[in-house]
């Protein structure tokens, strides 16, 4: 299913010349100290459509457990963006919202909030 397309997806996201690392967030949330988990994206080098859909590589490591995935990031319509494929312990559910929130931020830069 998703799965084996994530290993064809992700090659994109391999190469040397892949968008640098954006640290989303670290969560601490219901997580005593010093542990933490922590979110981060490395967009696809490409841009379409004057950056209105971006495909994003999005890993989750910590305390909670591991996660990996691309999600397809619709910055015009956010309810258009879905998850391409998915991986590791966790599954998309367990991805923050705030991370969500943070990566749209960063990727969708057209001067508006999204």
């Amino acid at each position: 299913m998703k799965h084996l397309a994530f290993y064809a997806i992700v090659g994109a996201f391999a190469s040397p010349l892949a968008a640098e690392t954006l640290y989303l967030y670290e969560d601490t949330h219901d997580l005593p100290p010093p542990y933490k988990q922590w979110w981060s994206a490395i967009p696809e080098d490409k841009k379409y459509d004057e950056q209105t859909h971006r495909h994003v590589y999005v890993r989750g490591d910590g305390k909670y457990g591991d996660f990996f995935g691309v999600l397809y990031v619709d910055c015009i319509n956010p309810e258009y963006s879905e998850w391409l494929a998915v991986g590791g312990s966790l599954n998309s559910e367990d991805v923050p919202n705030q991370a969500i929130v943070n990566l749209r931020l960063e990727i969708c830069s057209n001067g508006e909030e999204t």
